[in-house]
């Protein structure tokens, strides 16, 4: 038993000592291959060389990427730091340059407003020299002036001007400016004598009385107020005359459009009224309030003797405003029995407005006879406006001789379908009608009814060129279906008299 396991044991022992024996020889024969690829000229080194060439160029790609993704970080950052420090300096210039702005635009101001100041300062102390009886001579100057000195000065510049240009059209006096300046240079003359028998009378009772003299603010007071009463006045007409060419000029989308264009004008001129009145009252030192309170049986007494001029005022005003009508339409007056004149004849009532003033509106009538209505009138009446209807209603009546009565039912329908289709008429907006209306004892009589399309419609006064040729044409269906007709009247057959 124990040989069997000393048996054993060195059985062990020994296939211990071969598995040492066996991993000694494997690791000597790896290191005689790697020692060998060491030494040996291509194989393994070919191989390891390849591996570490790899390597090397595999750090070499990746090492500029890394240095481009590093250098791009930079840029953007040089980038971003660049454009901000580029908007700061644009700031900066920008505020600089509003600065300056500001300082210029204040400091021209400042010079504006001391030259009119200035300038307004010499105005009042002219205005608050004293006239003397030897200034008469400034009052028949200008009133040469308004009598012969504009034409004169007209001719004059005519002459110069073909002078320069022959071929140019010349033109006349009437209506030009200086045809206009005339009520100007009339108010101007108003105000300078005035002021001359103002300033004469008070140096006449300061040398005839040493008792009592016109106090210095009275003297002042009326100056400043006459004048800027009548600088009021000025403004005003010069707005009226040159108002509406003005809109027009600097506004094109109110250029056509006169009634607009009335209302701005007179809506400015009320207000240029209404400060001049205060500012003429507050020169004269009597408070503002006057204007607009009448008090007592004063102001009742007022208030009844202004009535209608108020009325036509206000009349004047709703006319411009709401417009029912404007210069060159035509219009009909339904109030007063359908006829504003006291006549018989239809076409009466039928005007063509001509003007719309502030106080009055004249129009004209087909008899060519000038009317003048007060605009009060307006606010009561029933007014057609005829130029702002699209369509024109036709309603010619035949009369058909008895003989052809057969052909009527032919002639009614041809004649509603002719119309229909015809291009002037207007059978969208109401059917064409044509239908036997009545029997009479010579004629049977044809009612037709059509809206033609009007003037507003082509833009261009043509309607009643195309009523014409549409009647004609009736008149040819008429011979087509009826040739006995169209039917005279009994008493006009053979001498016949009913």
């Amino acid at each position: 038993m124990d040989g069997a396991r000393a048996a054993r044991d060195d059985g062990a022992t020994r296939a211990t000592r071969e598995k040492r024996e066996e991993t000694a020889t494997r690791w000597d024969g790896a290191t005689t291959r790697a020692d060998g690829a060491r030494r040996a000229p291509g194989g393994g080194r070919a191989a390891l060389l390849a591996a570490l060439a790899l390597a090397a160029s595999t750090g070499a790609l990746a090492t500029p990427r890394a240095a481009n993704a590093g250098t791009g970080d930079r840029v953007k950052t040089s980038t971003v730091v660049g454009k901000r420090a580029g908007a700061t300096r644009a700031l900066d210039e920008f505020d600089a340059l509003r600065g300056r702005v500001r300082k210029t635009t204040t400091d021209a101001m400042r010079t504006s407003l001391q030259t009119v100041g200035d300038f307004m300062g010499r105005v009042e102390a002219k205005t608050q020299e004293d006239w003397h009886i030897e200034d008469v001579w400034v009052l028949v100057a200008w009133n040469w002036c308004i009598r012969r000195g504009r034409e004169k000065l007209f001719e004059a510049a005519e002459r110069a001007k073909n002078a320069l240009n022959p071929s140019r059209t010349p033109k006349t006096f009437r209506g030009s400016f200086l045809d206009w300046f005339r009520q100007p240079m009339q108010l101007i003359q108003a105000l300078f004598v005035l002021s001359y028998a103002f300033d004469v009378g008070c140096d006449m009772i300061d040398q005839l009385s040493t008792e009592w003299d016109i106090p210095d603010n009275i003297k002042l007071g009326f100056d400043k107020g006459s004048y800027t009463f009548a600088t009021g006045i000025l403004v005003v007409m010069v707005i009226q005359n040159y108002g509406p060419r003005l809109l027009g000029r600097f506004f094109p989308s109110i250029r056509y459009d006169a009634s607009l264009q009335l209302v701005i004008t007179r809506l400015t001129s009320a207000f240029v009224v209404v400060a001049t009145l205060m500012l003429t009252l507050a020169a004269f030192g009597i408070p503002a309030q006057v204007l607009f309170s009448f008090g007592g049986l004063g102001g009742l007494a007022f208030g009844l003797a202004a009535k209608d001029f108020i009325s036509n005022l206000i009349g004047g005003l709703v006319l411009a405003v709401m417009r029912p009508f404007k210069v060159g339409e035509k219009i009909y007056l339904t109030g007063g029995g359908g006829k504003y004149r006291d006549s018989k004849e239809k076409d009466v009532s039928n005007y063509k407005v001509d003007e719309i003033g502030w106080y009055q509106t004249r129009l004209i009538p087909k008899d060519g006879k000038v009317t003048t209505i007060p605009n009060g009138y307006f606010l009561g009446a029933n007014v057609i406006n005829t130029s702002r209807e699209p369509n024109e209603f036709v309603g010619p009546q035949l009369r058909i001789a008895i003989p052809d009565y057969e052909g009527i039912p032919a002639l009614t329908e041809e004649i509603a379908t002719f119309l229909t289709n015809h291009p002037d008429v207007h059978a969208s907006y109401k059917p064409p009608l044509c239908v036997l209306k009545k029997i009479d004892v010579d004629h049977l009589l044809v009612q037709i009814e059509m809206f033609m399309y009007g003037d507003a419609h082509y833009g261009k006064k043509i309607w009643k060129k195309k009523r014409e040729l549409v009647l004609i044409d009736l008149l040819r269906i008429v011979k087509k279906h009826c040739p006995n007709s169209p039917a005279l009247p009994v008493s006009e057959v053979d001498g016949y008299v009913k």
